[in-house]
């Protein structure tokens, strides 16, 4: 199937829109990137939470914003990628011929970034196992930092990588940090678990991406974007007491990616640009190796997560840095995006991963 349209938001790290509000400027700017109408769409599906909305049935509110009103339409909690594979699949069955994904992220908590941020702590630590985990303050920055640090090579190495990614970033359109910084910056930005620092952590955003699938009979009557989305592929990972998360925390992404570029078949080996969720730079290395990526492939123009972070809407955001740049990939090559649900950190991680190539 192909992708004809793709917008987001402006991302902020707190908008003052409403989460309908976010939906329909993200929903209509892609339909009307590709030329098409409400009317048009066969399946809208949200990714989003209600924990982080602030309201039970939140869908409720997104759901006309997102063309469901009327029509099929359902919400993933998990991040967009995982939306996204949804529609794929909707559309690779027959069952539609135009789809919508689109994830919103904008959390029903207001004031400091420690207040911010010890909120999202909170529903992470809701997620984990409520007799073992849940007691001793188990959060996904946690398990993170336990992974930092288990793996921990040189200190300088790590805020050389987060700076690299911040700079790539910095001054793009959908960047949230907008500044060079340097190494030392870097460590002696606000410590949150060690070894982790603020800037080795991702750019917490919010704000609402959407896109817009359509089967191959139907992108040919479409304007706008052209790009196949050609393999998908999504893995869940295991609990805390299998060790894998510390141990071998790029299983999850392998399974996922093998998945992907088996139905990509002879592309995966032409890969040249890629978008990798790491939510830590100790994490990069592991990840890029398990999506078979190759010394010539481009890693994370973007900046990547440490640019720009908009929680369960993520998995479209790096969807869409990829297709923005896919003109700059020779034809015949291709494209990955990878994406992950933070909430439990490497702890029952769950992974998406999509290959698209220019049409």
């Amino acid at each position: 199937m192909h992708v004809v349209g793709a917008a987001s938001t402006a991302f902020a790290v707190e908008h003052d829109a409403m989460l309908d509000e976010l939906v329909f400027e993200a929903v209509s700017a892609a339909l009307r990137e590709c030329g098409l109408r409400k009317q048009d769409l066969g399946l809208s599906v949200t990714a989003s939470m209600d924990v982080l909305d602030g309201r039970s049935i939140s869908s409720g509110l997104t759901n006309a914003a997102a063309g469901g009103y009327l029509n099929d339409s359902f919400r993933v909690e998990g991040d967009s990628g995982l939306a996204i594979i949804n529609a794929a699949q909707a559309i690779a069955a027959g069952d539609v011929e135009v789809a919508v994904a689109v994830g919103v992220h904008n959390p029903e908590i207001s004031g400091s970034t420690q207040r911010r941020r010890a909120f999202l702590d909170q529903v992470s630590n809701l997620g984990f196992d409520p007799h073992f985990d849940r007691p001793v303050g188990m959060t996904g920055t946690a398990v993170y930092a336990m992974h930092a640090g288990a793996a921990l090579g040189e200190l300088d190495a790590l805020a050389a990588a987060a700076a690299g990614d911040i700079n790539r970033g910095a001054g793009l359109a959908r960047s949230v940090r907008r500044n060079a910084v340097t190494a030392a910056d870097v460590l002696e930005s606000e410590p949150i678990a060690w070894p982790l620092r603020e800037l080795m952590l991702p750019a917490e955003s919010t704000g609402a991406v959407a896109i817009v699938l359509a089967s191959p009979a139907r992108a040919g009557r479409c304007i706008g974007r052209n790009v196949r989305l050609t393999g998908f592929g999504h893995a869940t990972g295991g609990y805390t007491w299998d060790g894998q998360w510390l141990t071998a925390p790029q299983e999850t992404t392998r399974r996922a990616a093998d998945m992907a570029l088996a139905q990509a078949g002879p592309q995966r080996e032409s890969i040249t640009l890629a978008e990798v969720s790491a939510v830590t730079p100790a994490l990069q290395d592991a990840y890029v190796q398990a999506l078979g990526l190759n010394d010539r492939a481009v890693i994370n123009p973007s900046g990547g997560l440490r640019s720009n972070y908009p929680g369960l809407a993520n998995g479209a955001l790096r969807l869409l840095e990829v297709m923005d740049r896919i003109g700059e990939v020779a034809p015949g090559q291709a494209a990955l995006s990878h994406s992950i649900d933070v909430e439990t950190g490497l702890v029952s991680e769950d992974v998406t991963v999509l290959v698209v190539e220019a049409a």
